[in-house]
Order: C-alpha cells, then sequence, then structure tokens
C-alpha cells in the first residue's frame, strides 16, 4: 500500500491505493462510521437486489486501536475507477447541493467532479448517453 493523497474535502480523510490499484483505503472519523453502520442494511440490501450494480463494492470497515495513538476507522473498497473501460470523468457524489460545485477554472483533466457539475452536465443531451449493451448491463 502507499498513500496516494489526502482528502481535498472537509473531511481530511487519506486514501491509499493497493499496488494494483484494485483496491482503495479510505479513513474515515466517527460521524462517517456510524453513517456507514446506519446505511449498511440498505447497501446490503442494495447488492442483493442489483448484483451487477456499479457502486463500488465495500469490502470491510475496520477501527485499528493503538496503545498511545487515537483509532483510526478504515474502509476497504473497490476502486470504481478501474472498471476496464474508459473514465471520462470522475464524480464524489453526496446528495446535496451545498458546497458541491467545482469551479469551472479549477477544473482539470484529473478533478473529481460534484454533485452540482453532475447536474449541469446532464443539462447537456450528450452527457451520459450509453450503448445499448451499456444500458442492459447496467440495467441488469
Amino acid at each position: 500500500m502507499f498513500k496516494a493523497k489526502e482528502s481535498a474535502g472537509k473531511s481530511g480523510s487519506f486514501f491509499f491505493f493497493s499496488h494494483d490499484k484494485k483496491f482503495l483505503l479510505k479513513t474515515m472519523n466517527d460521524h462517517e462510521m456510524e453513517v456507514f453502520k446506519g446505511m449498511l442494511p440498505s447497501y446490503l440490501d442494495h447488492f442483493r437486489n442489483n448484483p451487477k450494480s456499479l457502486l463500488a463494492r465495500i469490502y470491510g470497515v475496520f477501527t485499528v486501536k493503538m496503545e498511545g495513538v487515537v483509532p483510526v476507522h478504515i474502509l476497504l473498497m473497490s476502486n470504481a475507477a478501474q472498471c476496464g473501460k474508459m473514465v471520462e470523468k470522475v464524480f464524489d457524489l453526496k446528495g446535496s447541493e451545498i458546497n458541491r460545485n467545482v469551479k469551472e477554472e479549477e477544473i482539470n483533466s484529473t478533478s473529481t467532479l460534484k454533485d452540482l457539475n453532475l447536474i449541469n452536465l446532464l443539462k447537456d443531451d450528450l452527457f451520459m448517453l450509453f450503448q445499448t449493451q451499456d444500458r442492459i448491463h447496467i440495467m441488469g
């Protein structure tokens, strides 16, 4: 594992990728851990009902405790960017519109866009058009 980067978001999370970039570790604060525990039953139901879902798979959540050090919560998940297809844009969607926009002048080829960026792009009829086979796969 190697540290990929510190989150640009408010949480200050750290992200680590496996050597082959297939897996991602993300540190979580106590609040994020509680939110995750609350949504876990719905998350599991989603995959039971949608086995071909394109949501990233979460494989485990761990709390690392060491003497003299504040416990650290770690989320282990698949790297959604390793889908085998050309990735044109990456989004971090929270389901909120509050502070959820990357300004146009700050966007570059490696930017992670947010909720309002997606809403604005959806206004363009050419964004998120899928080939028939892709639609069949996504719809399961």
